[in-house]
């Protein structure tokens, strides 16, 4: 496990007493939202079966996460496994260089090893969504890695959609190009994001196309690598065409559109929307408004948090 910020398992964790969950649960569902990585039980449940949880525990709060959100209490002083948390935690936090336990209290209970100096919040004067804006911010900006928001409003409003079946239809659509682009190389989706943030938009949802010599000097490939390229991901749903091809490729235009292969997707209302379309539009949002280092980073990390407005505040 390395220690290096952006590279642990999980961005927080939570120390509770299960009668605190109500709470908690909040706190957690508004952390989820905001595309924080939180080790919270129930969210946990299939991974945690069958493991030893006495070592893995250990291993979640003593080494997996940047914070330690430790929820005291009467309740929590007294449970065996919120101790076995505790004492894991706080063995990391003798060897960090900076905080690591942060304590949120319910009661004045004394927790061993929380001594009373150390700076707490109090949680009958804060509101779940409150504490989960307080621990982002506490966390800072973070890099993603292979994420996709759970709530992408903002494509939903790219897409102009707005019922429930039809976000319903585009999140499935999303979440096929997202494993399309996590099968490609990265010469390949740099390709893919060139040609689908650099179009003529007059043939959408059909299809993209611009200049085949424009994508040469924008790429810096030859014309004919870049369709090799592009014949070579025609299995992942990309078809491609040349309008006016002569012998050099001068002149050439080139055409492309993303088809959705999944197989017995559901799609119902939503297949009014081309998935080129809902494609083009996930790029966009992605790399459309940086600079070619920061694209180049979206498109290397898979990064999809500038997709929704919560995990956009977030994202540093």
């Amino acid at each position: 496990m390395t220690s290096q910020r952006g590279q642990r398992d999980y961005d927080v964790c939570l120390s509770f007493a299960g009668e605190q969950r109500d709470y908690v649960e909040q706190v957690a569902a508004s952390l989820k939202n905001a595309g924080i990585r939180v080790f919270y039980d129930d969210y946990e449940k299939v991974a945690l079966w069958g493991k030893d949880l006495y070592e893995h525990l250990d291993y979640i709060y003593g080494k997996s996460v940047e914070y330690c959100i430790l929820f005291a209490s009467e309740e929590y002083a007294k449970k065996v496994w919120t101790n076995h948390e505790r004492r894991s935690a706080q063995a990391r936090a003798l060897t960090a260089h900076a905080e690591y336990v942060l304590p949120v209290r319910f009661d004045d209970t004394e927790i061993p090893g929380i001594r009373p100096t150390i700076g707490y919040l109090n949680a009958q004067s804060i509101e779940p969504a409150s504490l989960a804006e307080m621990i982002a911010e506490k966390l800072g900006p973070r890099m993603r890695r292979n994420f996709f928001p759970p709530n992408p409003d903002l494509l939903f409003e790219a897409l102009g959609i707005s019922g429930e079946q039809d976000r319903e239809d585009a999140l499935s659509v999303a979440h096929d190009f997202m494993g399309v682009l996590q099968r490609m190389t990265l010469e390949e989706r740099k390709l893919v994001a060139c040609l689908f943030c650099n179009y003529c938009p007059t043939e959408l949802p059909d299809n993209v196309h611009q200049s085949l010599d424009l994508i040469h000097r924008m790429t810096g490939w030859p014309p004919q690598q870049i369709i090799d390229t592009l014949r070579g991901i025609q299995s992942l749903g990309f078809v491609h065409e040349i309008r006016d091809e002569d012998e050099s490729h001068d002149g050439s235009v080139l055409v492309c559109r993303w088809n959705d292969m999944t197989v017995d997707s559901g799609i119902t209302d939503f297949a009014m929307i081309n998935s080129t379309w809902l494609a083009v539009e996930m790029i966009e949002l992605a790399v459309g408004h940086f600079c070619e280092d920061c694209a180049n980073y979206f498109i290397e990390a898979l990064d999809f948090s500038h997709l929704s407005s919560a995990t956009t505040e977030t994202h540093g």
